[in-house]
């Protein structure tokens, strides 16, 4: 789950410490993707590192700090695949202000990716809501040496539209994959929408 960024389009206060459902965005974010079936979760952090560790020390969860974090998203994407390149079939990259997608969307995609990965074939699960793209996504361990290749602040975007022929486009009738909470006007709107 990357967690690194500068949160520079909000106030000065870190927008996955800003408060949600009786907690913080990232601490729903966390709780949704610990309750999925996924099999191992690493959070990458960055910048506010003391306030992040302690909060994720305090919740048991593994963390990685990025110390890299300026350069962009990739480097955490980087820095999370380094970690499970030599035991895992895949990636799933999680972003962690997007505390609406539930445990069934993760599950649901988690056993997409299952049913069709296979060692000899590259796979791509993508989420989408009426047709746009959402997140998260989920990589097969035959693209970890191109993650490693990243650069800058596009994430896996490129990577995912030079190997568009390995997508499976997965339909999910819930627009909270689209939805992350970039700055003020987004988290008013989550705030409302959670009343």
């Amino acid at each position: 789950m990357l967690a690194a960024g500068l949160s520079s389009r909000m106030s000065k206060k870190n927008k996955l410490l800003l408060k949600f459902d009786n907690s913080t965005i990232l601490e729903k974010t966390l709780n949704n993707i610990i309750h999925s079936n996924i099999y191992k979760l690493y959070v990458i952090i960055g910048s506010k590192r003391k306030e992040f560790e302690n909060l994720l020390k305090k919740l048991n969860v593994s963390y990685i700090y990025n110390i890299k974090y300026k350069e962009g998203i990739s480097s955490s994407i980087i820095s999370g695949v380094n970690q499970i390149k030599d035991n895992s079939e895949g990636v799933m990259i999680c972003l962690a202000d997007m505390p609406k997608i539930s445990k069934k969307i993760y599950n649901k995609l988690l056993e997409e990716f299952s049913n069709i990965y296979s060692n000899d074939q590259p796979c791509i699960i993508m989420p989408t809501f009426k047709g746009k793209s959402g997140n998260p996504v989920i990589l097969s361990k035959h693209f970890f040496e191109n993650i490693f290749k990243l650069k800058g602040d596009k994430g896996a975007k490129i990577l995912i539209e030079k190997n568009n022929k390995f997508v499976k486009k997965i339909d999910i009738c819930n627009k909270s994959i689209l939805e992350d909470i970039d700055n003020l006007r987004t988290y008013k709107i989550l705030l409302r929408d959670e009343k």
